[in-house]
C-alpha cells in the first residue's frame, strides 16, 4: 500500500512537472518562439499565456481575450508587447511591466483606463492606443512615463486633451490625437512638450488651434498634420511664431478655413504646405497669400482654386494691413541687414519706412496721395537724399548694406492705401557678441602686455646680476656715513 501511494504521487508531480514545460509555443504550429521572441497570430486560448523563460518580445494578432491583467503572462521579462486586432476591453493596472519600452494595443475595443494602468511602466517609450474606444483620458494616466517618446491615441472617441495630460511627459516627440470627437485642446494641454516634433490632429472637430494650448518653447515642432478637419477655422499666428521649424503643413480636405496664418512665410525650412480639396475664404486678412503662392520659394501643393481665390479678392476694396514684420532684428557690425515689413492691400499699398537719422524712404508712394509727389529718400524738409547705405525692395522690406553703430534704434514701417493704413516699429540692435570678443581682446592684451614687461623686467634684473658675478660692471657699494656727511656739507 505504502508503494502504491508513492507510485500515484511520482505520476501525480510528473504531470504537473509536464504541464508547467508546456509553453505557448507547443500548440499546433499558430505561435512561432525564436530568440526570445513569441509570436501568435489568430490563436485561441485562455490566460494565463505560459511563455518561454527570459521572453522579450510579443506579437498576437487576432488573439481574442477579454481582459489584460498581471495573470495574462507566466515567465518572460517584457520589453515589447504587441497586441492588435485581438477585441481586448479592459487593461488592468501593469504591475509586471518594469522593463516593458513598447506597447501596442491599437484596433481592440478598450473603453477606458485607469490611473494606475501605467503605474510601474517606467521606461515606456512607446505606446499605441489607436482604432479603439477610449471615451475619457485621465489626467494621470500617463504621470508614471516620464521616458514617452511617442503617444498614438487617433480613432478614439474621447473629446478633450485637458492641460494635465501630459503635464510628466516632457520627452514625446510623436502625438497623434485626432478622432472625430475631439474637439477641445485645452489651454496649456502641451506647454510642457518642448520636445514634440511631430503632432497629428486629422480628422477631429477641432476649430481653433491656438499659441495658448502650447506655450512658447515649440522649436523641435517639424510636422503639423491636420487632414480632414472639416471644422477647422484659423490656425493662431502667433503658434507658427512659436515654432519656426516647421517642415510641413498638412491642411488636406478641410473644407474651407477662414484665416491663414501669415507667418507661414517667415518659415524658413518650410517643404510643403498641402491644400488638397481645401478652400481658402476669400477675404482681405488672407490677401497675404495671393502674393506668397506666387513666390518662386514657395511650396504649396494641391492647392486647385488659387486663380478663383485671387479673382474674389481682387474684387474686395482692401485697406493696407501690414502682415509680416520684423520686431526685433540683432544685426552685425558692417554686415549687411534685412529688416522685414510686407503689407497688403487693394489697391497695393505705398510704404514708407522712417529710420534713425531722419531720413525717410518711400516704396509705390503713388498708392498714398499725401506722399505721392515726396522724393524716393528725404530728410525732415524733403530735401533729396543719394548714396544711402540703405535701399528698399519692393516687397517692402529695407536692405541695410553696411550695419553702423549710428544703424541702431527703431525704424518705423508704416502701409497706406486710399483704404487705410497701418504702422509697426522694429527694434535694431547690435550683435553684442561682437562688443563682447573686443572686451575680451582688449584684457588678453593688456594681460599679455602686463607679463611681457614683468617678464622682461626680470630678465633685465637677472642680466645685471651676472654682468656683477663676472665683474664685468662693479657693484655700487654703500656710502660711508663719513661720505654721507661730506656730501650733506657740499650740499649746504
Amino acid at each position: 500500500m505504502h508503494y502504491y501511494m508513492i507510485f500515484i504521487i511520482t505520476v501525480i508531480l510528473h504531470k504537473l512537472s509536464n504541464a508547467l514545460d508546456t509553453t505557448i509555443c507547443t500548440n499546433d504550429g499558430t505561435c512561432e518562439c525564436r530568440n526570445n521572441n513569441v509570436s501568435c497570430t489568430k490563436y485561441i486560448q485562455e490566460a494565463p499565456f505560459i511563455l518561454p523563460n527570459n521572453t522579450t518580445t510579443i506579437y498576437f494578432v487576432d488573439v481574442p481575450i477579454t481582459a489584460i491583467n498581471n495573470n495574462t503572462f507566466v515567465n518572460g521579462n517584457l520589453q515589447s508587447l504587441t497586441w492588435v486586432a485581438s477585441k481586448i476591453m479592459i487593461i488592468d493596472a501593469l504591475y509586471n511591466c518594469n522593463e516593458l519600452q513598447y506597447l501596442d494595443l491599437s484596433q481592440n475595443n478598450i473603453q477606458k483606463l485607469s490611473d494606475d494602468t501605467f503605474k510601474n511602466c517606467f521606461k515606456l517609450e512607446y505606446v499605441d492606443l489607436s482604432y479603439n474606444q477610449i471615451s475619457i483620458l485621465s489626467d494621470n494616466l500617463f504621470s508614471y512615463t516620464k521616458m514617452l517618446e511617442t503617444v498614438k491615441l487617433e480613432y478614439n472617441t474621447f473629446n478633450i486633451i485637458t492641460q494635465n495630460i501630459f503635464k510628466e511627459n516632457i520627452n514625446i516627440k510623436k502625438l497623434s490625437i485626432g478622432n472625430s470627437n475631439f474637439f477641445i485642446l485645452a489651454e496649456n494641454a502641451m506647454s510642457n512638450l518642448n520636445k514634440l516634433e511631430y503632432l497629428n490632429i486629422e480628422n477631429s472637430g477641432i476649430e481653433y488651434l491656438n499659441k495658448s494650448s502650447f506655450g512658447d518653447h515649440n522649436k523641435n515642432l517639424h510636422h503639423i498634420l491636420l487632414n480632414n478637419c472639416t471644422n477647422l477655422k484659423s490656425i493662431d499666428n502667433a503658434l507658427i511664431k512659436s515654432a519656426p521649424n516647421i517642415e510641413t503643413i498638412e491642411l488636406k480636405n478641410c473644407g474651407s478655413i477662414y484665416s491663414l496664418p501669415p507667418n507661414i512665410i517667415s518659415l524658413k525650412n518650410l517643404k510643403s504646405l498641402q491644400l488638397f480639396d481645401t478652400e481658402i475664404q476669400p477675404k482681405c486678412h488672407n490677401g497675404w497669400f495671393s502674393q506668397w503662392y506666387n513666390n518662386k520659394n514657395t511650396i504649396v501643393i494641391g492647392y486647385q482654386g488659387y486663380l478663383q481665390f485671387k479673382e474674389n479678392i481682387n474684387n474686395h476694396d482692401c485697406p493696407a494691413k501690414i502682415y509680416y514684420f520684423s520686431d526685433t532684428n540683432t544685426l552685425t557690425l558692417t554686415k549687411k541687414g534685412i529688416i522685414n515689413c510686407m503689407a497688403y492691400g487693394n489697391p497695393r499699398p505705398a510704404i514708407t519706412w522712417l529710420v534713425p537719422g531722419g531720413l525717410t524712404f518711400h516704396e509705390n508712394k503713388e498708392a498714398d496721395v499725401n506722399i505721392y509727389n515726396h522724393p524716393d529718400v528725404h530728410n525732415w524738409d524733403l530735401k533729396q537724399i543719394d548714396n544711402q547705405p540703405i535701399l528698399i525692395s519692393k516687397n517692402g522690406s529695407l536692405h541695410i548694406l553696411r550695419m553702423l553703430r549710428n544703424s541702431i534704434g527703431n525704424y518705423t514701417c508704416y502701409a497706406s492705401n486710399e483704404h487705410g493704413n497701418d504702422s509697426k516699429i522694429v527694434e535694431v540692435h547690435l550683435d553684442s557678441g561682437i562688443f563682447y570678443n573686443i572686451k575680451m581682446n582688449a584684457i588678453i592684451l593688456g594681460i599679455t602686455s602686463a607679463m611681457g614687461f614683468l617678464i622682461l623686467t626680470i630678465l633685465c634684473c637677472a642680466f645685471k646680476l651676472l654682468l656683477i658675478r663676472l665683474n664685468c660692471i662693479k657693484k655700487r657699494s654703500k656710502p660711508t656715513e663719513a661720505e654721507m656727511e661730506t656730501t650733506e656739507q657740499n650740499d649746504v
